[in-house]
């Protein structure tokens, strides 16, 4: 396979992975409206997953620019 179609496939795979990040904030924002006491621990875990999401993709789509 060429590089072009494996960083494709990467591509697939990080959206994926960023639908589940998407999840995860949602069910956060649920926690923060009914006040759950995990509200604060899934916050940091979103966050954090959310700034490695970005940066991901950020590096994934600047190395299918430059194939």
């Amino acid at each position: 396979m060429s590089l072009q179609k494996e960083l494709l496939n990467l591509d697939t795979a990080v959206d994926k992975l960023s639908q589940g990040v998407n999840a995860v904030g949602l069910m956060t924002l649920g926690l923060v409206q009914m006040q759950h006491p995990y509200a604060d621990s899934f916050y940091l875990l979103y966050s954090c997953m959310s700034e490695a999401d970005r940066q991901v993709r950020s590096c994934l789509d600047a190395c299918i620019k430059a194939v």
